[in-house]
């Protein structure tokens, strides 16, 4: 199943980067790194790694490198783990572009096993929203953090909240909420885990859940969170006023669910 995903990736990574890595997005970056996490996240990473500075930071499945590029901005020596080569490979180049590679190690490797990632070398790990989906083996995902962890490491996960999984674009319910996949596409492969597989998870890994947050999509009038990553790729846009309705629960009912979640756990030491 990741081979799959991985093939997928690999040939959609030029038109993801194409947009998260526009002058529109960077630029957000660049004037203040925070606005690269949800301003809910961006308290909980302060609360638990108040200072970024020289710390060791690992993020799997690292995406569009958002998350990635702002660490290193703050100073932090960050390895950016992803099954896709050509996303690392947009990726490396865009930081290579504004002087951030000395700071970033690309590193192509599965989440649920981070080859070659070193035991007990990070003081913080992050994933960012868009992971579990792809992920059929949470345990190991788990498993790997954990190791890959210090004594008293961090780990931080910021994620579209599993409550929004059963519905579809029409919000009418696609599935039932304990029905977790796997959801086989021609070129995909995902899941729809629960809350409590995730935390479950993560107990077992050995962490400790310190801090768990549900928040709700900030409006974005650039990248409205009901807009789909498919149809942001096609160029659909929406007008100020159909993002205020968006937000609006009286005029869509997944307004009124929380849209994100975010988990805090370290590890014993």
């Amino acid at each position: 199943m990741p081979e799959k995903n991985k093939i997928s990736w690999n040939k959609g990574a030029a038109a993801y980067s194409a947009l998260n890595h526009s002058e529109k997005f960077m630029n957000r970056i660049l004037t203040n790194p925070a606005n690269a996490f949800h301003h809910t996240t961006w308290e909980v990473i302060k609360k638990y790694v108040p200072n970024l500075r020289g710390k060791r930071i690992c993020v799997p499945s690292s995406g569009d490198n958002h998350a990635v590029f702002a660490f290193a901005m703050l100073g932090a020596t960050v390895t950016s783990c992803d099954i896709s080569e050509n996303q690392l490979a947009n990726a490396e180049r865009v930081a290579k572009q504004y002087g951030w590679d000395k700071s970033i190690e690309f590193v192509c490797a599965d989440t649920m096993k981070l080859d070659g990632i070193s035991d007990s070398t990070y003081d913080f790990v992050y994933t960012s929203n868009g992971v579990h989906v792809w992920i059929d083996d949470l345990n190991s995902m788990y498993r790997n953090i954990y190791r890959i962890l210090k004594p008293g490491g961090i780990y931080i996960m910021y994620e579209i909240h599993p409550f929004l999984r059963p519905f579809d674009a029409q919000v009418k319910i696609k599935k039932p909420y304990d029905a977790t996949g796997p959801f086989e596409s021609e070129e995909e492969t995902t899941f729809g885990w629960r809350v409590m597989d995730i935390q479950n998870a993560i107990l077992d890994a050995g962490l400790r859940l310190t801090h768990v947050e549900e928040m709700y999509a900030e409006k974005d009038y650039d990248w409205p969170f009901w807009i789909s990553l498919e149809d942001k790729l096609k160029g659909v846009t929406a007008t100020r006023e159909e993002v205020d309705r968006m937000f609006d629960w009286h005029n869509n009912p997944m307004a009124a669910l929380p849209n994100w979640i975010c988990l805090a756990a370290k590890k014993k030491g």
